[in-house]
Order: structure tokens, then C-alpha cells, then sequence
């Protein structure tokens, strides 16, 4: 009985200690920038390799992930959105209704306001991102299947 009471003080703790890893191992390397510092010095910079690991991504989830990762923190982090925005758009926007249309501009509005609303090239950058995230979110969405 007594060994009985030892493991149920256990089992709480080793529980914990699972269910901790089980949910912030994938979180981790998924955050991980694909970007070496050889590829970054062999591009001439990061911000160059960043470029062009945007541009190589085969899909729209693909660049973004890139972006997403490896996102500079300033308005350089615009012309990335725009790769990411020239891979996705084109899945959904030719054959979207005008619904849809409007959603994606509207999604997009709330985006800008981030930089609208504050000052500086960093949040220039945050609204760059979740204006790729929206795309990326729609192109998702809405792509036809095929």
C-alpha cells in the first residue's frame, strides 16, 4: 500500500513532464530559421540569404514558414511579404468571388493598421508578416483543390 502512495505522487509529476515536451518540441523546431550563417555569408548578409530562400520556397506555406522564421523585425521584412504574397495570391485571387474579394481586403486593412497605429520600421514589418499570413491563411482556404 505504501509503494501504492509513493507512484500516485509520481505519476502527476511524470505526466506533466510528457505532456510538456509533447507540446513544446514541434512549437521549437518549427521556429527554427532555415538561414545558416553560411548561407547568410556566402548570400552577403542574412537579410540576402533570408531573400532567397523566400524566392527557392516551392509553395505559398513554404515561404511564409520562411518568413515567418526568419523575419528581419523591420520594413525589410516587406519586400519578403511580397514573395510570399507573389506565391500565394495567384491560388486564390483569379477565381475568387467577390466575397471573397472583400474579405481578403478586409483582412489585409487590419493588417496595416499595425503599422498605422504605431510608429516605426518594426511594426512595419509585423504588419508585412500578417499581411503574408493572411494570404497564406486564404490561399488555404480557398485554393482549388486539385
Amino acid at each position: 500500500m505504501r509503494q501504492m502512495l509513493q507512484y500516485r505522487n509520481v505519476f502527476p509529476a511524470l505526466a506533466f513532464m510528457l505532456l510538456s515536451c509533447a507540446f513544446t518540441s514541434p512549437v521549437m523546431a518549427a521556429d527554427r530559421c532555415p538561414v545558416t550563417d553560411a548561407a547568410a555569408e556566402k548570400a552577403g548578409g542574412f537579410a540576402n540569404a533570408v531573400s532567397a530562400a523566400v524566392k527557392s520556397a516551392w509553395s505559398c506555406g513554404g515561404a511564409y514558414q520562411v518568413l515567418e522564421a526568419c523575419q528581419l523585425g523591420s520594413s525589410g521584412d516587406n519586400a519578403l511579404s511580397a514573395m510570399v504574397l507573389s506565391k500565394c495570391e495567384p491560388m486564390f485571387l483569379p477565381k475568387a468571388t467577390p466575397a471573397i474579394k472583400a474579405d481578403y481586403k478586409k483582412a489585409r486593412a487590419k493588417c496595416d493598421q499595425i503599422a498605422l497605429k504605431n510608429e516605426g520600421s518594426m511594426y512595419q514589418g509585423q504588419a508585412a508578416v500578417c499581411i503574408a499570413r493572411s494570404a497564406r491563411d486564404f490561399a488555404r482556404k480557398f485554393a482549388p483543390k486539385g
